[in-house]
């Protein structure tokens, strides 16, 4: 039995196609390579998180991470 992911099984349940320009980015080699480094900054920042005595610090840290995470795997402009 073949099991595809979640996403798959919806795309295909709604039978969108598979040649999107934003799906295609996140297959590129690229797209993983910043994803890891992504989610290695949200494990240092979870890190310095639980340092901090403030939930200032903490409520500052996780939107500022959450912000770089977006803005970080963009695809590049294609200008």
């Amino acid at each position: 039995m073949n099991r595809f992911p979640l996403i798959e099984r919806i795309r295909r349940f709604y039978r969108l196609p598979d040649n999107y320009p934003e799906l295609n980015w996140t297959r590129t080699r690229l797209y993983r390579r910043r994803l890891e480094q992504v989610k290695s900054g949200w494990i240092i920042t979870g890190l310095v998180m639980l340092a901090s005595d403030s939930i200032a610090v903490v409520f500052v840290l996780g939107a500022f991470a959450g912000f770089l995470s977006l803005a970080f795997l963009e695809p590049d402009s294609q200008a």
